[in-house]
């Protein structure tokens, strides 16, 4: 038996433990995340797509395909598991948005690294994500999809005209620098003094935050 004094300790104690446990939860389930799906293969398979078309396309292209595979094997796996060991629903939604988080970053890291791009090109882009994002909703009950503004707004950053695009880069710190140069660098637009103007901007914003 516990003695009468020593409760409130103990019952401090437990819920701290239980607190802290929560807390830890993310980080520990971003690993999990991270080995879940093979986000460098994606990343590299997205560089090798010509962006600087001519035509609208109404197919997708085969990375979207490849990460929505790698998702299913993920949902399949958490759910062989869930049949041993059930799995709580905070854990279970824990652990989708960090995959879904570290996608979108890899999407956008992949759009990042156009060098050139077409106005169709950026509606690829589109494309791609929206097939990503309808499919996705397939797999996971978790409602509002994490970061899907995240991704939409880099890429429709591209049409915005010289007169926004300067603010647009000032106000979106969720974007590196490098992220940031390579929109501005290939929206063709865009004059080459507003180019570098505002590229100049961001390298010296860039400075002043190391």
């Amino acid at each position: 038996m516990i003695p009468v004094q020593k409760k409130a300790f103990l019952q401090q104690f437990y819920s701290q433990t239980v607190s802290t446990a929560a807390e830890l939860r993310k980080p520990v389930y971003r690993i999990v995340a991270a080995h879940a799906v093979d986000y460098e293969n994606i990343h590299q398979q997205m560089t090798a797509v010509k962006w600087e078309i001519k035509e609208i396309m109404s197919q997708h292209n085969a990375y979207v395909d490849i990460i929505l595979r790698e998702f299913q094997v993920f949902s399949m796996r958490l759910a062989e598991i869930s049949k041993r060991v059930p799995i709580p629903k905070e854990a279970y939604n824990v652990l989708w948005e960090h995959c879904i988080r570290l996608a979108s970053r890899t999407f956008v890291e992949g759009y990042a690294s156009a060098k050139k791009c077409s106005n169709e090109g950026r509606a690829l882009m589109q494309l791609d994500f929206q097939q990503f994002l309808m499919k996705l909703e397939k797999l996971t009950d978790l409602r509002p999809i994490p970061d899907r503004e995240y991704v939409e707004a880099y890429i429709k950053a591209y049409y915005l005209p010289d007169s926004v695009m300067e603010q647009w880069c000032r106000e979106h710190k969720e974007y590196n620098s490098r992220q940031l140069i390579a929109l501005v660098s290939c929206v063709g637009h865009l004059s080459k003094k507003s180019r570098q103007k505002i590229v100049g901007l961001i390298e010296e914003a860039e400075k002043l935050h190391r």
